[in-house]
């Protein structure tokens, strides 16, 4: 009797055993299909947002950074696992900007800012600040914590994704606020952020691209300009030259004093005219640059001893900061200076332009501060001033595009024959700089427009 009950306990919890192990096993297969789901859900997400940024067109087609930026958060936000999104550019200085964000405030924004420029010097092969430095993350993301600690700033965590060139140069970057996804593992981390590292190199080469055409269309139009110079000159030639001669014989001849000075004045704007006509001939004509060191920054000097009393004697204040050692570069040095020449003579204008009868602009500070520093590759120098800024600074190198003549389009003609770049942006709240960059090192001997000679 007793081995019986013994048996049937046996059998009891046997069952109850067996009744626990099937249990077990279906919540194992449920859990593993809830995995597995939720794997197929991520694997899905994950290829749809690639396809959506491969089908991103991601041209400018006449709209600026922000126009772009704006799409991109928008769409990143829309189908990646991150809702807070924002996109960094490199500007005329090469300082960091947030050009289109969603979902991030004004403090996040400036943190970004910094911490992109930091990551930025390590993905570019520079020394980075220290302390400062984000975690490497996927192929070339880094994770950073934004501000001192993570509740200094509004999403804490970021993951900044490098936008780069070609050529590795970084253009700027991807920010996603991820203050949840950093305590995943660094696995599911890296695939997560995979197809927006796949969206950064496409937005890298869409502004390459960008600025190679640019590039390529200022020149067309400089030498279409040139071809148009020579026509009009042609035309207007002689007809001022028997103007200016009527004129004279009138202003020399002429009893009544009235009419002597009216010819008088005739002759003087024909002269201006006919030096505008030579100058457009000039400027579709090319001549060999002389190639040899040129120390920018005692030019730089020369002139401004040269113009500071007449500039003082318009109100206008002018600050040289120029690093100590500078090396030369190579080049013509009466062509640079004539860059010097017409972008001093360009601030000024706009400073005068200025209505001193409004308030506001009275109280303003009338000054022109050129600031020259190099590194291992080139030298840089920025001019800039506290005018109204440009109109449209996309078109200030097409000559008479500004309304400034021809002086910035010669700039630029020589700054590129000189093998540099130059740039022109507004300063908040007011004011322009013009951000000249040439190359140290041999330069090889070239053609360029002799109107660098001349003075718009």
């Amino acid at each position: 009797m007793l081995g019986w009950v013994s048996n049937m306990w046996a059998l009891h919890w046997g069952c109850v055993i067996g009744i626990a192990g099937l249990a077990g096993a279906v919540l194992l297969m449920a859990h593993d299909q809830r995995l597995h789901a939720k794997e197929r859900r991520r694997d899905r997400r994950i290829r749809e947002e690639f396809e959506a940024y491969a089908a991103l067109d991601a041209a400018l087609h006449g709209e600026d950074l922000h126009g772009l930026a704006r799409r991109v958060c928008r769409l990143v936000s829309k189908k990646s696992a991150f809702q807070r999104v924002a996109m960094l550019t490199q500007d005329a200085e090469g300082q960091m900007q947030v050009v289109g964000s969603v979902g991030i405030d004004e403090l996040t924004v400036q943190e970004l800012q910094v911490c992109s420029e930091c990551c930025m010097e390590e993905a570019n092969g520079e020394e980075p600040t220290p302390d400062t430095v984000g975690m490497h993350l996927g192929e070339r993301s880094f994770a950073v914590v934004l501000g001192k600690d993570a509740t200094d700033a509004g999403c804490g965590r970021a993951i900044l994704i490098p936008l780069q060139t070609s050529m590795g140069k970084v253009q700027g970057a991807l920010a996603v606020c991820a203050d949840g996804l950093m305590s995943l593992r660094r696995q599911t981390v890296e695939e997560t952020i995979s197809p927006l590292e796949a969206l950064a190199v496409k937005l890298g080469r869409a502004i390459e691209n960008a600025e190679t055409v640019e590039q390529l269309q200022q020149a067309e139009k400089l030498a279409g300009f040139g071809m148009l110079a020579n026509g009009v000159a042609h035309e207007l030639s002689d007809p001022l030259t028997a103007v200016l001669e009527f004129a004279e014989q009138i202003a020399e001849t002429a009893e009544d004093s009235r009419i002597r000075s009216d010819a008088e004045t005739i002759v003087n704007e024909a002269l201006r005219m006919q030096q505008t006509v030579q100058g457009l001939v000039k400027f579709g004509h090319s001549e060999a640059r002389i190639d040899e060191p040129v120390e920018i920054v005692g030019l730089l000097r020369e002139l401004a001893v040269e113009c500071e009393e007449k500039l003082e004697s318009r109100g206008v204040h002018l600050v040289v900061d120029a690093e100590d050692n500078v090396p030369a570069v190579r080049g013509d040095e009466d062509a640079l200076r004539q860059v010097l020449e017409h972008l001093l003579n360009n601030s000024a204008q706009a400073i005068d332009s200025i209505s001193q009868s409004i308030s506001e602009d009275a109280e303003r500070e009338r000054e022109i501060r050129v600031s020259v520093s190099h590194d291992a590759n080139s030298i840089q120098m920025i001019v800039s001033d506290t005018g109204p800024g440009f109109a449209e600074p996309g078109r200030i190198f097409d000559p008479f595009g500004s309304g400034a003549g021809m002086g910035l389009g010669i700039c630029y003609g020589i700054v590129h024959a000189h093998g540099g770049e130059i740039s022109a942006f507004n300063l908040h709240p007011y004011g322009a700089a013009v951000m000249v960059e040439l190359p140290l090192g041999e330069v090889s001997t070239q053609n360029y427009s002799s109107a660098a000679r001349e003075v718009a």
